[in-house]
């Protein structure tokens, strides 16, 4: 039985959604742990007060939010696509 083409484009959308939104939660990180000196420099010295803006950690911080957002709403774009597929099967079978 051939899946239609419509699900297998769902499934991808899903996938390859939750692939970039990894990679944007991966680069956000880095840049949360940058505002705080990040771990290369840990032990070194404590940071500096006011080293960072409240700007750039509430943006950091925001990013974060928004790539874990995207990655919940692509792995449901996953999810009902599988649904999909499972109630065809059924269907069909």
């Amino acid at each position: 039985m051939a899946v239609n083409p419509m699900i297998e484009s769902a499934h991808s959308s899903g996938v390859n959604g939750m692939q970039t939104a990894l990679k944007g939660l991966k680069s956000a990180a880095h840049e949360v742990a940058a505002l705080n000196g990040g771990p290369e420099k840990a032990g070194s010295e404590a940071p500096r007060s006011g080293s960072f803006g409240v700007q750039d950690a509430a943006d950091a911080l925001s990013q974060l939010k928004l790539y874990q957002r995207q990655v919940q709403a692509s792995a449901k774009v996953v999810e009902t696509a599988d649904a999909v597929v499972g109630f065809l099967i059924d269907v069909h079978a």
